[in-house]
């Protein structure tokens, strides 16, 4: 359990009601962790959805030729972990999520999330709205098309 304030402080958040936030305040909790340290690992089973309080994480992936590339980086008050909430049979991350600096994080057990979810069909309902933007301004930005000079 987390204070409500942490929750209600995040803009992720900014949709809920005040019930809601306690209820996912009573599924999170607080974790740290060491510059370097993986918090997922592609391919590896997901089961947590996080969001980020301090620092800042690498999304990453590796190539066909076998080289780390770099997606994206986490800051402060994103989420990441998004497949741990999409119900399939076999649920895996789609990146390494490594982190850059120590980082700070909220972490939620997706089981959790997604019983609450189903208690509280409007909960579920904004949070994968929310879920759905982030990815598609995810998708935005790593597919614009860039000038040539």
């Amino acid at each position: 359990m987390v204070p409500t304030k942490t929750l209600r402080d995040l803009s992720f958040f900014e949709e809920l009601s005040d019930s809601m936030i306690e209820r996912l305040a009573a599924a999170a909790e607080l974790k740290s962790y060491p510059a370097g340290s993986f918090l997922n690992q592609r391919k590896r089973e997901a089961h947590t959805f996080y969001i980020l309080l301090e620092g800042e994480i690498s999304l990453e992936v590796e190539s066909v030729t076998g080289q780390t590339v770099h997606l994206e980086t986490i800051v402060p008050g994103s989420a990441m972990g998004f497949s741990s909430l999409i119900e399939m049979p076999s649920k895996s991350y789609l990146s390494d999520a490594r982190a850059i600096t120590p980082v700070k994080i909220l972490r939620f057990r997706s089981d959790a999330l997604i019983q609450l979810f189903y208690q509280d069909f409007e909960l579920g309902y904004l949070m994968m709205k929310k879920i759905a933007w982030i990815a598609k301004m995810r998708l935005v930005y790593r597919t614009y098309p860039v000038e040539k000079p």
